[in-house]
Parts: structure tokens; sequence; C-alpha cells
């Protein structure tokens, strides 16, 4: 029999890093998805080469980019070279509140949930539950485990359906998300390939710092060489650089561009990661991949 491919993912179970990893693999013949405790973690088991494969949650369309996964992506200590983006899922997501079989929401006074959760479900909250105790935990499946083997009929968890069945919960609140759009894009991260590493595929993604951040137009200059290039800007999103020589409040930028593989964008993709490398410093290639819009 052959080996199953693993794919590590933000667990516990019946998280929505669980669902996505699902929908990105869903044969269970071939593939062994497994829970680990922290986006970070996902990084490291891919970087060791105990899974082939990670899913990890990169932005929403309600509360904006997962900060845990831009530091990993981040890289500073240089732990996590051979990792890339692969791929991309996107999940809708509708939060319930879950408590104690028998609970009310009137007697609710602690909610548990990701931070991520709590911000896209802050208007519901504020109007139902305002004042309440908010802990943040790794994730939705997690705040569902808490609220499902300890405490008593005040705790809840902002999580999805499928928690709440995996855990045995009841439903004090349905689809509280503030939009009924909610949705989130999870990335497939993966080990380098040979051959590019994905260059070129539908969409890419670059990390740099801009080479002088007291030289007006800096990032600006950065930025003009993929509209020199023809090539359409996605995303960008920033942390603080903290790497060495940086001062406070200078910023690593992340970059996803297009670049559908064809070869005239293909010497694009190409020609923009040579300027990357004579005006900025501390630049790498993230990964390529095809978009999973069409």
């Amino acid at each position: 029999m052959a080996q199953k491919t693993k794919v590590a993912f933000l667990g516990p179970v019946a998280s929505y890093s669980h669902q996505a990893t699902k929908v990105a693999f869903p044969d269970e013949n071939t593939h062994e998805l497994i829970p680990v405790k922290t986006i970070r973690e996902v990084f490291d088991t891919v970087q060791a080469r105990g899974t082939e494969y990670g899913v990890v949650p990169f932005e929403n369309s309600t509360h904006g980019p997962v900060s845990m996964t831009l530091e990993a992506l981040a890289d500073r200590g240089d732990e996590l070279r051979d990792v890339v983006v692969c791929g991309e899922v996107y999940l809708g997501v509708h939060h319930f509140l879950l408590g104690k079989k028998g609970g009310r929401l009137e007697d609710v006074r602690r909610v548990y949930s990701h931070p991520q959760a709590f911000g896209q479900t802050g208007r519901w909250m504020r109007r139902f539950l305002p004042g309440v105790e908010m802990v943040e935990v790794s994730s939705t499946s997690k705040a569902a485990e808490i609220v499902a083997t300890g405490g008593d009929e005040g705790w809840a968890a902002v999580a999805g359906e499928m928690a709440g069945r995996e855990y045995g919960l009841g439903v004090l609140g349905e689809r509280i998300e503030d939009r009924g759009d909610n949705e989130t894009r999870f990335f497939v991260v993966g080990r380098k390939q040979e051959k590019g590493e994905g260059r070129g595929k539908g969409k890419n993604l670059v990390s740099f710092c801009v080479g002088s951040h007291d030289e007006p137009g800096a990032l600006a200059e950065v930025l003009g060489c993929f509209r020199e290039r023809g090539l359409n800007l996605t995303s960008i999103n920033s942390v603080p650089g903290l790497r060495e020589g940086m001062r406070p409040f200078e910023y690593l930028f992340f970059v996803e561009f297009e670049g559908t593989g064809q070869v005239d964008e293909g010497v694009r993709v190409k020609g923009v990661l040579e300027d990357l490398e004579s005006k900025t410093k501390g630049w790498r290639y993230l990964g390529g991949w095809e978009s999973a819009r069409r």
C-alpha cells in the first residue's frame, strides 16, 4: 500500500483550517491530514519534512490579513528558507456561538475564540453580548474544545458549525458574522521545488525591504517596477522588519502579483525579480501558484 502524503493544518480537528485542508486535499485514501497547535508549527513541520504540505489562513475578507501567517512568512530568523506558497483555497466562513447543550444566551459571561473570529463578529458581539469576557485562543475549534471540556453554561465559543457537531455543543447563535459574504483565503505551503520554484504561475508572492526608509519615494520606486513590467499587484502587506541593521518602524513588505506562466509574462516575472535584486535589500521569492479564482 502506497504511503499517504502528509498535510499539516491548524487544529484541533473541525477548525476552518481543517475544512480548507479537506478542500485542497479531498482524497482520504492518498492524504493524511495532521492537526498541529499553531500556525508557526505548520511551517516548521513542512520545513523539517515532517509533512509534505501545510495549510494556513492568510487573509479574511472582513478582518484582513492573519498576522501569525505573515510573521511566519517573514522568517526573520532564517529558519524557513525552504517553505514556499504553492496553492490557495477560498472558504466561506460562517460563525456560530456555541455553548453547552441546554445553555442560554443570556447566561453567557465568557467567550473563547481566535482573534480573527472575534474581529469578524464584532457587531454581533457588541449587540448581544456587551461586556462579556473575550478570551483569545489558537483556533476556533480549540475554543469549542475548551468549552466542551470545562467550565459551565456561562462559557461559550465562536466557531464553525462543524466544530459544534464535533464537540457536542449546542447553538446559541447562528451565522453571527458581520457580513454574509465572509470568506477566508488559505495558503497551501510546501517545500521549494527545482526548476524555478513555480515562478510565473497565476500568482506570485515576494517579500522585501526597501533600500532606505529616509529616501522619499523609495517604496514607490520598487512598486513602479511591477507597473513598468505590466504586472498587476493583487495585495500588499507589511510587518515590522526587526532584522539586524533595521531600525524601529522600518518594514518588511509582502507583494502578491499576477503572472500567468505564458511566455511573455514569464519573461516579465523574471525581469521584475531582477529589478528587486537591484532595488531592494533582503528580498525573497515566496512562491508561485495557480489562482483558485477564474
